[in-house]
């Protein structure tokens, strides 16, 4: 990480000795101990949170990727409803009129034809108690 070799730490360690003494040699060695862990932590929480935003960085762009994409279809599909709706305004202007306007919207109205006078259904009456009975509906006879 510091590109410090055996040698050169060796030399610091005498330094250090020399200068603190052997008294207070271990305390200063916890005390750099200590700022070294935190300095080590804080560089790696600043890593992480670089990574970290470079991922959410890919992830925004992915997603306005994906919401052009959306909103080009969205576009598309407006498009289509437009020419669809057009159409169909033309198809309406160019349906023929109707041969009666006037009578556009009301209803039909059904008159029946005259009633016969005879009746439709009509039994002719046979003494023979047992022979089939002739019907007559409307002048047609059917035995029965």
């Amino acid at each position: 990480m510091l590109n410090i070799g055996m040698t050169e730490l060796l030399c610091f360690a005498i330094i250090a000795l020399l200068v603190l003494g052997p008294e207070k040699l271990p305390e200063a060695a916890r005390f750099a101990g200590k700022w070294y862990a935190k300095i080590k932590r804080t560089i790696s929480n600043v890593q992480n949170d670089i990574d970290r935003e470079l991922r959410l960085s890919e992830l925004r762009e992915q997603m306005q990727n994906e919401m052009k994409r959306i909103q080009e279809l969205e576009e598309k599909m407006q498009a289509q409803m437009n020419a669809l709706q057009q159409q169909k305004i033309s198809a309406a202007e160019n349906q023929p009129e109707p041969a009666h306007p006037d009578h556009k919207n009301t209803p039909l109205r059904y008159t029946p034809a005259e009633r016969p006078q005879a009746p439709l259904l009509a039994i002719s009456k046979q003494p023979a108690c047992g022979a089939a009975m002739p019907l007559q509906l409307n002048n047609y006879k059917v035995a029965v």
